[in-house]
């Protein structure tokens, strides 16, 4: 298996960190103290990191202050996605319906689906997209 790396950026000058490795830890606090700590989220209210890339899946943590709301991107009309929110409070809106998703609590969504996610209050989430 070849190892992927991110590449350093102005944002995260630190460098490269692993991407896709047969096994590859993650800190979901420190990642949540970095993105939160970032510009970023100061400025636009949310933030996010990717944690794990590979060919099919996607792993990334999101930090939104209360009232952001996130749409899908390209890349999570194509897979099939689980959001899991680890703090806070998220109503999450698809195929006509709403739910409130609560600290812990885990939702999935097939793929081509259309959602709105909008923070109820200051919140992280970690999502998850397979191809």
């Amino acid at each position: 298996m070849e190892e992927k790396h991110n590449n350093a950026t102005p944002q995260r000058p630190e460098g490269a960190r692993p991407l896709d490795a047969g096994i590859i830890p993650i800190n979901i606090p420190k990642y949540i103290d970095q993105i939160k700590g970032e510009e970023a989220y100061g400025k636009n209210g949310k933030n996010a990191i990717t944690v794990f890339k590979s060919e099919q899946v996607t792993i990334t943590l999101i930090a939104l202050k209360e009232g952001e709301i996130v749409r899908p991107g390209s890349e999570e009309g194509e897979a099939i996605m689980s959001l899991q929110l680890i703090d806070g409070n998220l109503l999450f809106e698809s195929m006509g319906n709403a739910v409130e998703l609560k600290k812990g609590e885990l939702l999935t969504l097939h793929q081509l689906l259309s959602f709105k996610a909008k923070a109820i209050n200051d919140c992280i989430c970690l999502l998850t997209m397979v191809k």
